[in-house]
């Protein structure tokens, strides 16, 4: 019996030990799967994610807007074809200093690159003035500028301008020459009844105010195109402002260089003041509106009008600079318009940027006296690489 026992004892024991052999397998099995399976699911995410960069790479390399990528150091990082083919002569420059280049750069080009924000700059090409965007993004100690000609977006929007001033002036025109023709009208039957004789007077006093308003109107469209070229002459700038402020009591104006300028003044207060009064119709009554001149690291002057108002749409930004695009009701869309020829005929040019916290910053760049020479001389093709 003894042994009989003994030999259940260790066929249970052998049972068991089969039965756990089994089940570890089983178990070893199922773990070594599962880790098979999870070092899949990684491979498929990291061949999407590789697929992914290479379709953004695709994108980015066949994009029509030139992108350079560089460090705060000036390393550049990437560069795509549009790029290399607009600043470097369709050369790989991987690891050369932008920063360093930038002493090469078309004076438009290096102004608009040493900016901080958005720029429209304009070059001369050889089937002439060519117009580009120039927009920069900060990312993580990296710097991406993206370049993009804009030359027949404008002619475009200009077309479409003058499109759109025939039909004002031709609206504005039948709004005041159709009442004006009724009166007359009506000033002829007067006459044949002596006893309305008396209406005379209110009929010519309406035909004389339907004929201001109509010249009137007239008058302001024809500012750009009759706009003299300016007379530089030196001017001081602490009594030029005290000009400005003395139409504005409330208007703060931060102290300004000591040294002159060399302007139109009578026309850089025109832009002035037009800027002045945008703002305080934009900040509404209570709130402040500032006006600073400074002298940026490229040279010049920076005349800079702040207020903090509504801001602007993304389509007013874009557009507000073009003539006769207004947001105002009954506004007639040349302020911004006649500040920016003002502007480009003293060789500088007008930026638009919002302000943190609300508002807007309506900049002006002008010039060193000579300083805007540098324009009429550079090249479409904004090569970096060469001197």
């Amino acid at each position: 019996m003894a042994y009989v026992a003994l030999a259940l004892i260790a066929a249970v024991s052998l049972g068991a030990a089969i039965v756990y052999g089994l089940r570890a397998r089983r178990l070893a099995g199922d773990a070594g799967q599962r880790a098979l399976t999870a070092e899949a699911r990684v491979a498929d995410q990291r061949d999407e994610i590789q697929r992914k960069e290479a379709m953004l790479r695709g994108l980015v390399e066949t994009s029509p807007a030139a992108m350079v990528l560089f460090t705060d150091s000036g390393r550049i990082t990437f560069s795509n074809a549009a790029a290399r083919a607009l600043f470097f002569e369709d050369t790989d420059v991987e690891g050369q200093n932008f920063l360093t280049m930038l002493e090469r750069a078309p004076e438009p080009l290096r102004r608009s690159l040493l900016s901080t924000g958005s720029e429209l700059f304009t070059t001369e090409g050889p089937d002439g003035p060519e117009t580009f965007h120039l927009s920069k993004q900060y990312l993580e100690g990296q710097t991406l500028i993206a370049v993009r000609n804009v030359t027949r977006e404008i002619g475009r929007k200009e077309n479409a301008g003058l499109k759109k001033v025939i039909r004002i002036i031709g609206h504005e025109i039948s709004n005041s020459l159709g009442p004006i023709s009724s009166l007359v009208g009506s000033a002829r039957l007067i006459l044949e009844r002596p006893e309305h004789l008396p209406k005379l007077n209110t009929v010519f006093d309406t035909i004389e105010e339907r004929a201001r308003h109509l010249r009137t109107f007239l008058d302001e469209y024809a500012k750009l195109a009759r706009l003299p070229q300016p007379r530089p002459v030196s001017v001081t700038w602490g009594p030029f402002l005290e000009q400005v402020r003395a139409m504005w009591p409330d208007l703060t104006v931060e102290k300004a260089p000591d040294r002159p300028a060399t302007l139109d003044p009578a026309q850089i207060q025109q832009v002035i003041i037009n800027l002045v009064k945008n703002a305080y119709e934009a900040a509404g009554p209570g709130n402040e509106v500032r006006l600073t001149v400074e002298e940026p690291a490229e040279g010049g002057f920076k005349v800079t009008v702040l207020d903090r108002g509504a801001g602007m749409s993304d389509e007013a930004l874009q557009s507000a600079l073009y003539p006769f695009y207004t947001t105002k009701p009954g506004g007639s869309g040349l302020g911004l318009a006649l500040c920016r020829e003002i502007v480009d005929q003293h060789q500088g040019r007008l930026t638009l940027a919002r302000r943190d916290g609300g508002g807007m910053a309506v900049s002006f760049w002008l010039p060193d006296a000579g300083g805007g020479a540098a324009a009429t001389a550079s090249r479409a093709r904004l090569t970096l690489t060469r001197s």
